[in-house]
């Protein structure tokens, strides 16, 4: 599996859609952001500033990009060229393949998320004051649940078109919707029933929570709602995923 995981981390310098979500694109809205808004406190936010709020919701931002569009599009592109089907003769299990493509795009969203960090201490002055170690766990935990569903996605689509287009249709709501791309403040209140059922909401949540220097217990809610996505939508994936 170490060969194959190095392999594809060599094939995702080609991958630009995928380099573009999980490094370019959060890094370009934090900016933005912050050309238009700052980052003084606002009582929109309870006296954060708005890019403290940006910082942790964009972890969402990234898995979204990541976990339910890039990741699908990878793997069903694999068996739309047969890749897969070659790796069925090997004594390689299915998930064995499918966690070496979480962790590739993994190591890739944390590379984006460092950067976003990177940018708003540095140039906005943002200061954490929640536990590194939970915020590590969070990230960790929302993005094997995103991965979940975009593993699940992978593997009822026939081919990378498929992939893309599911992947789309789920991601992009739940990237403006959810509180990951804006703040859940900013959103009308009409469509606050919607942002309940959308998973990604619950990692951001989490995140935000994190940030602001909410303990474990506190985040026993949301912990909860992303490891039962989590399990649910893996298991779906072992009994559904199908090498060609």
């Amino acid at each position: 599996m170490l060969a194959i995981l190095k392999t594809k981390c060599i094939l995702m310098t080609r991958e630009y859609i995928a380099l573009f979500f999980s490094i370019i694109f959060c890094p370009m809205l934090l900016v933005i952001f912050g050309m238009v808004y700052g980052n003084d406190p606002s009582p929109i936010f309870n006296g954060q500033g708005t890019i403290d709020v940006m910082i942790p919701s964009f972890s969402g931002l990234i898995f979204a990009g990541t976990g339910l569009i890039s990741l699908p599009v990878a793997v069903a592109s694999s068996r739309e060229r047969g890749e897969l089907r070659r790796y069925k003769m090997t004594p390689l299990s299915p998930m064995a393949f499918l966690f070496s493509d979480v962790i590739m795009y993994f190591l890739i969203s944390a590379v984006g998320m460092v950067i976003v960090l990177l940018i708003g201490t540095l140039a906005y002055g943002c200061d954490f004051t929640g536990d590194p170690l939970l915020f590590v766990y969070g990230f960790t935990l929302s993005g094997l649940s995103m991965f979940s569903i975009g593993l699940l996605i992978a593997s009822l689509s026939k081919n990378a078109k498929i992939a893309q287009t599911v992947g789309m249709v789920i991601g992009f709501p739940m990237m403006f919707l959810s509180g990951a791309g804006t703040p859940v403040e900013m959103l009308p209140d009409s469509i606050d029933k919607i942002v309940k059922v959308m998973p990604l909401s619950y990692c951001v949540s989490m995140m935000r929570d994190i940030w602001e220097g909410l303990s474990f217990s506190d985040l026993s809610g949301d912990s909860l709602v992303l490891l039962c996505i989590a399990v649910v939508f893996t298991l779906l994936t072992a009994i559904t995923f199908k090498w060609d």
